[in-house]
């Protein structure tokens, strides 16, 4: 597979010194999702958190924002910076750039961390459902938001982190509509990865919550359980990062 090149325009904020760890947010979410991570995981760490295109103050691509387009804009960001070996933690849609930037950069990456993400393509019934999502949010785009939101949260847990998911609305609703269509086809055209993610020999880890509607903790053990993948599963839903978010630290802080 052959990089399209991008010229990179990613926002990005850097902290820390020692081997390059870059956290990637996922769809909707921008890289303060990161910010309280940042004090701990950086005393050992050069810690770089992105926008990824569509979101934040990073523009949308030209196009679908698609995985690999994104992983070029990540490179280029990394060659202009001197980075030559990067470990990654993506969150579902950011652990999809992870490993595109994996299968295009292989000799640059040293780790990938999928936090409540998977490595396998969408199905046709998730092609669809982001079809529809799209056509929901051409039509009312700030109530797709706030029902798309509030569906990533364990439903035991909505009323504990009511005022976390109201702030993750309002993060969500300064992604622009067109980063949204543009991500979610995107996402939608993303390569199935699951061979290398079995067969890579860089470190890999899945920290999923088992109450995530998205993603399947146990369809995930079952499917990668017998290879070199280490494993996590934690209380929670798609949203570990705040609805479990000192569990997710501590395990972080030993990728």
């Amino acid at each position: 597979m052959k990089p399209t090149k991008v010229q990179s325009s990613l926002f990005y904020e850097e902290f820390g010194r020692g081997d390059t760890l870059c956290l990637l947010h996922g769809f909707l979410e921008n890289r303060k999702m990161w910010l309280p991570f940042i004090e701990q995981l950086s005393l050992n760490n050069h810690i770089i958190i992105v926008d990824l295109p569509g979101h934040g103050n990073t523009e949308v691509l030209s196009g679908d924002n698609t995985m690999s387009k994104m992983a070029v804009a990540l490179q280029v960001l990394f060659d202009n910076l001197g980075v030559t070996q990067v470990k990654f933690v993506g969150h579902s849609m950011g652990g999809y750039v992870a490993l595109a930037f994996a299968a295009l950069f292989p000799e640059k990456t040293t780790g990938v961390c999928l936090l409540n993400s998977t490595p396998e393509a969408d199905t046709d019934a998730r092609r669809q459902l982001r079809q529809h999502g799209i056509a929901v949010a051409q039509k009312n785009y700030k109530a797709m938001i706030s029902m798309s939101v509030a569906n990533l949260f364990s439903k035991e847990l909505r009323a504990k982190f009511k005022e976390e998911i109201s702030y993750t609305k309002e993060e969500a609703l300064k992604t622009p509509i067109e980063g949204y269509i543009a991500c979610q086809n995107g996402m939608s055209l993303r390569f199935e990865n699951t061979v290398l993610w079995k067969q890579a020999h860089f470190k890999k880890w899945m920290i999923l919550g088992d109450q995530d509607t998205l993603i399947s903790a146990e369809k995930m053990q079952e499917n990668f359980d017998d290879f070199d993948v280490e494993i996590n599963v934690l209380a929670g839903g798609h949203m570990l990062t705040i609805e479990n978010f000192d569990a997710v630290l501590a395990l972080l802080l030993n990728f």
